[in-house]
Parts: C-alpha cells; structure tokens; sequence
C-alpha cells in the first residue's frame, strides 16, 4: 500500500500535458510501461518503475497500446472515432518499424506468435461493411474478407493458443524500398511510365479517296455522298442560325431605341426643372426682392428653355 502510494504521489507529477488519459499499459517481458495522455493529439511516452520518462515517441492522434505477446514490439494505434492509424515500434531500441492504416477498425488483436495480428470492423460499433483483416507488422495484408451485407460480425478470437509463448520475433525495420512504396505517389499517364503501354495511333493518308474532298477542303455539300436527311438537317441549323442572328439584331435595336427615349426624357425632365426655377425667380422679382446677377441671368434664358422644351416633346 505505501508502494503504490508513493507511486501515486509521483505520477501524478510526471504528465506534462493537459488532458486525459487515453491508455496506460504494461510492457508484458519489461519493467516499463506507456502512457497516451493529452489533448490530441496526445503524447506518447515510456516510462521506467521510477516513473522516469526514458523515451517520448512524441505527439499524434492515439487511443491504443498493444504490446504483443512477447512484449517486444508495440502498437500506438487510433481506433474508434479516429482514422485508423498504427505505427509499430521495436521496444528494445525503440525505432519505429512501420506506419500504416487500417480504417474502420473496432477490434484488435495479436496473434500468439507476435508477429501477425487480426484487425476487424465488428458490429455493434458499426453495422455496415463488416470484415476481418490479417496483418504483419510491416502493414502487408495476408488475408481479408467481408461479410455479405446482411450478416453483421460481432466477434473474432486467434483459436488453438499455446499455453507457452513462441519465441518472440526479431522486429525488422522497413527498408528504404518498402518505405518508397509505400507512400503515395503522383499520378502519371500510362504514356509516361516505364514500360507502360505506349501511343500505338497512327495517321493514315487516305490519298484521294475521302469524300467531299476538293484541294484539301471537306466541302459537305459536295459529291453525292451527304444524304437529303443531311441536307435537311443543315438548312434546319442554318435557319436556325440566322433566326437567331436577326433576332439578335432586333433585340440590340431596341435597346437602342429605349436608350435614347431614355435620355430624351431624362432631359426633358431636366429642362422642366430649370423652368419651374425661372417662375419661382420672377416671383421673388414681382414681390420686390433684389435677385443677384446670375438669377437674373438665369431669366433671360427662359424663352430659349420653352423652344428646347417644346422640340422634345414633338
């Protein structure tokens, strides 16, 4: 009891990101575990029986540890309502071994002898497209299969399991060919790629057997290859053709026309104006005002105002 208190009071010390805990588990061969904690995307990090951080795998969207058997390699994995991602790491030198994705996945599962492991998409979690995939470490599917549509998966389990573990598997990493392939690539036509099939489409000199042809002019109307449907259905396109062109045409004229009726109203409005300011002016003159030069001005220009009014509104 005092172990495991004195255990409490220094890990509740040693996470140094706010958050929940996602995971805490037990290497199963080694005196060491991995917490997953913080806000995502979390930390990863190994700790030793003193609670001492002795490696950080650092930072990404996780919710799973799962250490195989033989407690030698370990999965940080993001399952549930996370995208599927895994990345498997030797625990003796921690290197990553791989990185791949399994989408979909609700259950997990690694086979006895540590270097295969079982994925599957189960029902309740989701009812739709229910399947099971065999993996190895290296992200290389060995088996897959799906259920038909109307039949739901609701539970796998490695069957025959040896009481006494195999020896554990010796973690390989990735080779830089295997790391090339699998990232994704650009696309590129089949043209373009070595070895792809090649342009096999040739230009074939008819010579002077095509129809209608007349000194390297296609004339449709020529010969006595085009049918009277064609010819039909080429008056129809050209008639067409030149309704559209007319009426294109009368459309423009009368937007024209309302133009310039437009203007013609807008000043006559204009001069209407002016000529309601003239009388209120000789008004004010009438009662014994002194009007200023310019309104006076402005007066003597009334009789030119009423012959402008007058042609405007012929």
């Amino acid at each position: 009891k005092q172990w495991y208190q004195r255990r409490v009071a220094i890990t509740a010390g040693i996470l140094d990101k706010n958050g929940p805990v996602y995971s805490a588990q037990w290497n199963p061969s080694r005196d060491e575990f991995i917490i997953l904690y913080g806000f995502m995307p979390c930390k990863a990090a190994v700790y030793n029986t003193k609670c001492d951080v002795i490696h950080n795998f650092g930072e990404n969207h996780y919710n799973e540890i799962l250490f195989n058997p033989q407690g030698n390699m370990v999965g940080l994995c993001g399952f549930g309502n996370l995208r599927g991602k895994m990345k498997f790491y030797d625990t003796t030198t921690k290197k990553m071994l791989s990185e791949f994705t399994a989408s979909d996945t609700t259950y997990f599962e690694w086979a006895p002898s540590g270097d295969i492991f079982i994925t599957g998409t189960l029902s309740p979690r989701l009812r739709q497209d229910n399947e099971f995939k065999i993996w190895n470490v290296k992200g290389k599917i060995l088996h897959h299969h799906r259920v038909d549509k109307d039949v739901q998966l609701w539970q796998l389990k490695w069957v025959n399991s040896p009481t006494v573990l195999p020896a554990p598997p010796i973690p390989a990493p990735l080779t830089s060919k295997e790391i090339a392939a699998a990232k994704p690539q650009a696309y590129r036509p089949p043209s373009s790629r070595s070895g792809g099939p090649q342009a096999t489409r040739k230009l074939i000199d008819h010579g002077s057997n095509l129809p209608n042809v007349n000194d390297g002019v296609y004339k449709p109307h020529s010969g006595n290859q085009v049918s009277k449907q064609a010819l039909k259905n080429q008056r129809k396109r050209e008639n067409r053709a030149a309704n559209k062109a007319t009426d294109a045409a009368t459309t423009d004229s009368k937007d024209f026309q309302a133009a310039v009726v437009d203007e013609r109203e807008k000043k006559l409005k204009n001069l209407k104006k002016k000529y309601t300011q003239i009388q209120k002016l000789k008004a004010q003159q009438d009662s014994g005002k002194v009007l200023e030069k310019n309104q006076i001005d402005k007066i003597s220009t009334e009789k030119e105002l009423l012959e402008e009014i007058a042609k405007l509104e012929v």
